[in-house]
């Protein structure tokens, strides 16, 4: 992976720190790691691997991690914040594939032979994360076999998702995809409080269009009609699920 479109902090070498803050760096990468499924699967011996080899960087808002069409050469732990994943078509129109956050990976397509990223992901806030170069993930995945079934659930369960994504486009009116993106969103991304579900990840009326097939206008007249019923309130740009089962039902 090629960093040089990446806004990120200059890290000292770990060789060159004291005692006490080499262990501070690591007990950073133990956290990012640890964040997600696929970390947590990972063994004594191949969660020292992935700190040893990976490198955190620190991507500021509105800056890219990865960049369509460059050189994949690591995979990217996500500790904090969240990406948005797009893909540039031929026309010069772009493809909103979906986000992800704090325990996710990207880049991990690199392990299948993918020599070149076929996507961007862009920061939508600040973002932590830990690349590990391809090598170390490919020599830890041959002998860490909960590793390795953690990371191929992750790719199968993605998988499904867009075959999931890809038939609501084709057969359910813009209620029923609205409806299905913010169940989802709640179930990833959602905070419980008083009223409901807050769903923490403050997407705007134009994101939520380019995840369901829409337009923003759409979405916004959908969303007032959710929230007349007493499915949703809007707090803040923020969205609160009053009532998930009702929301659930219009899918």
């Amino acid at each position: 992976m090629t960093m040089s479109s990446v806004a990120r902090s200059a890290w000292v070498s770990p060789g060159t720190m004291a005692n006490d803050t080499l262990s501070e760096l690591d007990a950073r990468k133990r956290r990012i790691i640890r964040r997600g499924p696929i970390g947590n699967a990972a063994s004594h011996a191949s969660l020292a691997a992935l700190m040893e080899a990976g490198s955190i960087s620190r991507i500021e808002k509105g800056h890219l991690l990865i960049t369509q069409g460059e050189q994949a050469g690591h995979v990217a732990f996500l500790g904090m914040g969240r990406l948005r994943i797009t893909r540039a078509m031929g026309d010069g129109r772009s493809l909103a594939l979906g986000y992800r956050g704090a325990g996710d990976v990207l880049g991990e397509a690199g392990l299948g032979g993918v020599s070149a990223h076929r996507e961007s992901a862009v920061a939508t806030e600040d973002v932590e994360a830990l690349l590990v170069p391809l090598p170390v993930i490919r020599a830890i995945t041959s002998v860490d076999h909960a590793f390795g079934t953690a990371l191929l659930t992750s790719l199968v369960e993605r998988h499904h998702d867009t075959e999931e994504r890809l038939a609501s486009m084709l057969f359910r009116n813009v209620e029923a995809r609205l409806s299905e993106f913010l169940v989802k969103a709640s179930a990833r991304w959602g905070i419980p409080e008083p009223r409901g579900i807050l769903i923490a990840a403050p997407f705007t009326h134009q994101e939520m269009a380019n995840m369901i097939g829409s337009t923003r206008e759409t979405v916004t007249l959908t969303l007032g009609d959710l929230r007349r019923k007493g499915v949703i309130e809007i707090d803040r740009r923020r969205i609160v699920v009053v009532d998930r089962e009702a929301l659930k039902a219009r899918v």
